[in-house]
């Protein structure tokens, strides 16, 4: 399986994160060779919201 990874916008100095998105949840990346972590679909919205609140504040 090919995933299609996106690179955040939030980019800098190549401190990058990586994201893809399969069938049961999103892979997340800090590099292309370094290890993958797997979030569930629940977790990953609650996270996303979890950081938007936080960077409004």
């Amino acid at each position: 399986m090919t995933l299609d990874w996106r690179r955040s916008s939030h980019c800098e100095s190549n401190q990058c994160v990586d994201v893809a998105v399969t069938a049961d949840g999103v892979l997340v990346r800090g590099n292309q060779r370094g290890p993958v972590l797997h979030f569930p679909p629940e977790a990953w919205r609650a996270l996303c919201v979890a950081l938007k609140a936080d960077a409004t504040r």
